[in-house]
């Protein structure tokens, strides 16, 4: 018998678990992970340990956010830390979203979004672009007058399709809805060197959230950004949860931003890969790949997803199904991973495709 237990709101309880789930036997090409392993001893030394205390709850976080004002071109106080963007991002959502009040989503694009506004209390509203996704500045203009956002988010580049998002199609609805919230999700942005940072000091309205998951090669460390104006981020400060990032993970933020090369690095590389996985999944029919600025590409397979999906790990290679996502109906998803790696999913996907009927 179940027994009788508290239940979350009506509004929650169709959610499912969120994230792409671990594979053991099977290369990982389904989380938009770095593929190559980031030992912590290779920034932290037992000397650099010694010197973080654990008694006290975290300070200020001085060094790191000297670091990233000056890498960013703004002011410390400017930037607000989370353990990981997304929940510095969900933070937004509690501060700024809420009851009656409505998030703008240009669909297909990060799900999470979704997700955090209804957490929030807040009304969903989603307008359609589709696929191949590309979204037009009168198109958005028009959905913002029309639906009037408490928050506007933009993904860019957009995931799950790695789509650049114009920057001026950012900045006009930014400008014409001075009283919205504009999020731009620049978790990607590091691969094509886009960001709308600059034009934060003419647009107080708008947020960009970054993080160290990607080209930082650091999900494991769960650190997130976001870059906003002085009286933003002093709101969220007085209202969001605090001490919600550790000692060690400030630490160890510090020593990662410092290694600018490594970024560069992994920016050539994962450029580099994408163009020749891309190249490779064009020749395999049955199947189309997306143009992407990411680290992934997303193609459309048509038919049963969930099926492929299966085929794919029988063959040792973790991808991401995309079904369930607003808009990506008979889409899979795959990362870039190391060369080696990628070679064993161009392999498995000619295999899988070639064994699946016309």
């Amino acid at each position: 018998m179940t027994p009788r237990i508290p239940r979350p709101r009506d509004e929650l309880r169709v959610f499912t678990q969120y994230g792409a789930r671990q594979t053991l036997d099977a290369i990982r090409l389904n989380a938009n992970e770095w593929p190559e392993a980031t030992p912590a001893g290779t920034y932290l030394t037992q000397a650099d340990l010694d010197r973080v205390v654990l008694n006290r709850y975290p300070g200020a976080a001085a060094e790191i956010r000297q670091i990233l004002s000056k890498q960013y071109g703004v002011q410390p106080d400017q930037l607000f830390f989370g353990n990981g963007s997304n929940d510095t991002i969900m933070q937004l959502f509690l501060v700024f979203g809420g009851h009656g009040r409505a998030t703008l989503l240009f669909q297909p694009t990060y799900n999470l979004h979704g997700r955090f506004t209804v957490m929030a209390g807040g009304t969903l509203v989603n307008e359609m672009v589709g696929l191949p996704y590309r979204v037009e500045k009168e198109r958005a203009l028009a959905a913002a007058a029309r639906v009037r956002p408490d928050i506007a988010a933009f993904c860019t580049p957009n995931n799950p399709t790695g789509t650049l998002i114009d920057d001026d199609v950012i900045l006009a609805v930014a400008e014409r809805h001075p009283e919205t919230l504009v999020l731009v999700d620049e978790a990607y942005s590091d691969i094509p060197g886009r960001t709308l940072l600059p034009a934060l000091p003419h647009h107080p309205n708008v947020v960009i959230s970054k993080t160290f998951s990607k080209v930082h090669a650091a999900a494991g460390l769960r650190f997130g950004i976001l870059v906003m104006h002085p009286a933003l981020a002093e709101q969220m400060r007085q209202v969001a949860v605090s001490f919600n990032v550790g000692v060690l993970t400030y630490a160890l933020a510090a020593k990662i931003a410092r290694d600018e090369d490594a970024v560069r690095d992994r920016v050539a590389f994962v450029r580099r890969e994408r163009e020749r996985v891309f190249d490779g999944m064009r020749k395999v029919h049955g199947i189309e790949p997306f143009p992407s600025e990411a680290n992934f590409i997303l193609f459309r397979a048509g038919g049963d997803t969930a099926a492929a999906h299966q085929r794919f790990l029988q063959h040792g290679v973790a991808i991401r199904d995309m079904s369930p996502w607003t808009g990506c109906e008979g889409c899979l998803r795959v990362s870039i991973g190391t060369r080696e790696e990628n070679d064993r999913f161009l392999g498995a996907l000619a295999a899988v495709f070639a064994a699946t009927p016309a």
